[in-house]
């Protein structure tokens, strides 16, 4: 599941001109999406075919949580989402995608999640934007928090982490680090939050992409980047010029596309040497490697310093791509996915797909959940899903009637303040 937030509408996509990554998808009548797992982000900017977004998770432009907002894809700016728009775009883990909200307002995905939701009575037979409905949903390390219609927001898990979350004000999208959150306010400012990370930078933002560790980047009004609060950059320092989207790293290193879709990269320079074709749509992020969405579908991975062997690029075309870690998953335009690095691909077909750092899940295109890889295990989730996004050890995603559910590692009280007074619900595994 395009946005311009990912963060972060749950459909397959025909066609990339159509949908993009989590992160990236274009927005139109309300229909966004653009989300990443692993905790990037971005969405390019361009015009763009009107369509629902999908998102992909795993860190990358174009990808990742979408907020209460409409969005600009990958393959294209859309337009702002408009109120009581129609259905939301689809989620990511690097991805998400968010449906036009009752504000209506352009935003970009945010890192590490995927979001959508229908403006209208959702797919349960739920009231239409139930007050306590979310739209953009992220999972990180130690935390998750909720985007709702109304631009308000909830964090759940570390204290530490979510003490402090402005619950008295409104924001466009959220992306998350692991140890800090920062949020794009309706006036395109920023605010950051937490123990990871907390300055809030001045002036006006683009876009805005929290760390994996610590710190955040974000594209200023002018399209210039600015970077605060951590190890990044490292070496080199941050380039000059214009950007359209970021995508932001486990505290080593973060990518950007420019607008005359070339990349480049910043931080860790221990990475390899960045592609220099000017044909990229979208970047992603991981702790080791690198992948980009060409334009013409077909994704190029790099990197040097992987514990396992270099990923080796996947053949075929994509319609969304998530990376993590040790791994990277994409989905075709068959519904397939095809995984590369340390995990096998699941059977059967999908909307979206979210990358954590051990196991990716999955919204099936009937709308159910899967996820695969070695970590958290899926409980028996009934229900029909719009999006999601997959965290180091816990996941979380949007349930057809605005709800989030969430399961998996609760050692960081992630479950503890997942309670239906803020529409959260706990999936535990049965005994």
């Amino acid at each position: 599941m395009k946005l311009r937030l990912v963060s972060v509408g749950v459909v397959l996509c025909a066609s990339l001109f159509a949908c993009g990554s989590v992160r990236d998808q274009p927005a139109a009548n309300g229909g966004a999406g653009a989300s990443g797992a692993g905790g990037n982000a971005g969405s390019a900017a361009g015009s763009g075919a009107p369509a629902a977004g999908a998102s992909a998770s795993g860190g990358g432009s174009g990808a990742h949580a979408g907020g209460a907002v409409g969005a600009a894809g990958d393959f294209g700016a859309g337009t702002a989402g408009e109120a009581g728009s129609e259905d939301a775009g689809g989620s990511s883990s690097d991805g998400a995608g968010a449906g036009g909200t009752a504000a209506g307002a352009a935003g970009r995905a945010a890192d590490g999640g995927s979001a959508g939701a229908d403006e209208r009575a959702g797919a349960g037979g739920g009231p239409a934007n139930p007050p306590l409905a979310f739209v953009q949903i992220q999972a990180t390390h130690h935390h998750a928090c909720g985007v709702r219609a109304n631009g308000a927001i909830a964090c759940w898990g570390l204290r530490d982490i979510t003490h402090d979350t402005p619950t008295d004000k409104t924001f466009q999208y959220l992306t998350l680090g692991d140890y800090h959150t920062c949020g794009l306010l309706p006036d395109n400012s920023v605010q950051c939050w937490g123990s990871g990370g907390n300055t809030s930078p001045a002036g006006k933002f683009q876009e805005v992409r929290a760390n994996g560790g610590f710190g955040s980047c974000g594209i200023q009004a002018s399209g210039a980047v600015a970077c605060w609060d951590g190890t990044v950059p490292a070496a080199p320092s941050v380039p000059t010029g214009i950007f359209t989207s970021l995508s932001t790293e486990r505290q080593l290193h973060v990518c950007g596309v420019r607008p005359d879709k070339t990349i480049a990269c910043w931080g860790d320079d221990d990475l390899g040497a960045v592609p220099t074709s000017a044909d990229f749509a979208s970047v992603y992020t991981g702790r080791w490697d690198n992948c980009g969405l060409r334009t013409d579908h077909t994704v190029v991975c790099w990197g040097a310093s992987s514990p396992n062997a270099q990923w080796v690029s996947p053949t075929g075309t994509f319609e969304q791509v998530s990376v993590s870690t040790y791994y990277g998953c994409g989905v075709r335009a068959n519904g397939s996915v095809e995984c590369w690095g340390s995990v096998t691909k699941p059977t059967g077909t999908f909307q979206s797909l979210s990358a954590g750092n051990f196991s990716a899940c999955g919204i099936r295109t009937n709308g159910t959940l899967a996820c695969w890889g070695y970590g958290y295990q899926l409980p028996n989730i009934p229900g029909t899903f719009t999006s999601l996004s997959a965290g180091d050890a816990h996941a979380c995603a949007i349930r057809s009637d605005g709800v989030a559910v969430c399961w998996g590692d609760t050692n960081f009280d992630q479950s503890k303040d997942c309670t239906p007074d803020i529409g959260c619900e706990w999936a535990s595994a049965a005994p």
